[in-house]
């Protein structure tokens, strides 16, 4: 099937159990990763075991994120019980841990869910080149498969929103259902207990977050249906006003696979009451009075799929996400003549992540991030165009907004991330706007427009 990719040329063995490595997609159902593998170990009648590797060195991420995370597997491990489908917690590096786990459990297939950086995709090649079996790499974590959608970057989202509308109807369908194992391996003395994961964690530096949501894959389901009862009606005019609690709330449980964008879409579907412009046309909404339930539906399956599929697709083609190499010519060009005019500020990275800038909206913006670890989809891109606007350097704004975002956000080291910043500070799937000091030709937002916008001093007021 399409949704899988080879990693190797190595055969599948028929003694052994299948092996799941569970990495970006965080739950047991709506999980194409784990239903593959169930497949094969079915057919083959093997038992079934998903594997999840903690790592030790965990980079910038704070100590309440590992916790979240932390809650959300138990409760996989849990309901992966129900089903006679093992749960082993590794802890280590994985590139080490992983392929003598495979050795030791005699492992008769390796199966790894998609994700489009860097250091996954590299952990994930040399796993395929250390051990002796087959391994595979399933996309659970997209409507449509990366590779199916496109087999380039692409240049925007118009672009791809012609591809998405092409294959939408193919792959936007019910998942099938997960069985349950008549036999359940027990490799206990392989896993590492949760109070060794806890030593772990404890060891990540604390930071000032309180997580306003409930970790784990029934949470994300109630979010949901809450969501869907309380908001979406009202989503397509609320979205965009901070002061309001219109948003979906929902990105946390993407970002850890708690949910998946099928079990999202699939549930607006079922509240269309026509077939929703995505499918309908390859374009966006344009709302004529005031919005409407269908509205709202119309503009959520655009950023749930298009804007999200986007992002993994800049991922995925561009190695430089991260960095300034990753733009186009035409916003290096103008970025590189704007690099010697003079900042009206400049900040250290110590006063941008102490909210200590001289503006009260994007310090406003910056402790509503380190409170509860999300901030206004809104207000990302002010505070992320005014990190550019207040830094040396193109190269120094966008590393100050990926740690501050990977620090606090809880949605931090996700494709949807980098590809924010990117178009904020370096005009990826952006087109040039008038010209002006220091944004050369990259599209500006100030202080007026979001007064204009919305209540901003509500705004600030609510967050500092």
């Amino acid at each position: 099937m399409a949704r899988i990719v080879k990693l190797n040329s190595k055969p599948s063995r028929d003694i052994g159990p299948i092996v799941y490595v569970m990495s970006r997609d965080q739950r047991v159902h709506d999980n194409y990763a784990l239903l593959c593998a169930q497949r094969e170990a079915l057919a083959k009648n093997l038992p079934l075991v998903v594997v999840f590797n903690l790592l030790e060195k965990t980079g910038v991420r704070s100590r309440e994120h590992y916790a979240f995370m932390r809650d959300g597997l138990q409760e996989v491990q849990t309901e992966l019980s129900k089903h006679s489908i093992e749960f082993v917690l590794l802890i280590g590096t994985p590139s080490v841990t992983i392929p003598h786990f495979a050795d030791q459990v005699n492992a008769a297939s390796i199966y790894f869910d998609f994700n489009p950086l860097r250091g996954v995709r590299s952990l994930q090649k040399h796993v395929a080149k250390t051990v002796d079996v087959s391994c595979t790499v399933v996309d659970a974590h997209n409507i449509i498969p990366a590779w199916v959608l496109s087999d380039k970057e692409e240049f925007a989202a118009h672009t791809i929103r012609r591809k998405v509308h092409k294959h939408l109807d193919t792959w936007l369908v019910e998942p099938p259902a997960l069985h349950s194992h008549n036999q359940r391996l027990d490799l206990s003395q392989h896993s590492e207990s949760w109070e060794s994961a806890d030593t772990v964690i404890a060891q990540v530096p604390q930071s000032s977050i309180h997580i306003l949501y409930a970790p784990g894959e029934s949470a994300a389901r109630a979010e949901l249906q809450k969501f869907v009862d309380t908001r979406l009606s009202s989503y397509a005019s609320h979205r965009n006003v901070p002061t309001v609690d219109g948003q979906s709330n929902l990105s946390p449980y993407i970002h850890f696979g708690h949910i998946s964008t099928q079990r999202i879409a699939l549930t607006l579907m079922h509240e269309s009451t026509e077939i929703p412009l995505l499918l309908k046309e390859a374009k966006l909404a344009s709302y004529d009075g005031e919005p409407t339930k269908q509205d709202s539906i119309n503009a959520l399956l655009e950023e749930l799929i298009v804007r999200k599929e986007l992002a993994d697709n800049y991922c995925f083609y561009n190695t430089n996400y991260d960095s300034l190499k990753g733009a186009k010519p035409w916003a290096t060009e103008t970025l590189a003549a704007h690099s010697q005019d003079e900042r009206e500020y400049l900040y250290t990275k110590i006063q941008w992540e102490d909210a200590q800038t001289h503006d009260p909206a994007w310090n406003a913006a910056q402790r509503e991030m380190m409170r509860t670890g999300k901030m206004h989809g809104y207000m990302r891109m002010y505070w992320a165009k005014k990190i550019l606007e207040w830094s040396a350097s193109p190269e120094e704004a966008i590393a100050t907004a990926i740690y501050l975002n990977d620090r606090y956000s809880i949605d931090g080291g996700d494709p949807n991330g980098y590809t924010g910043i990117m178009w904020s500070i370096a005009g990826v799937h952006d087109r040039a706007w008038f010209e002006r000091s220091v944004y050369g030709k990259i599209r500006y937002m100030n202080y007026g427009g979001l007064k204009r916008k919305f209540d901003i001093e509500s705004y600030i007021t609510t967050w500092n």
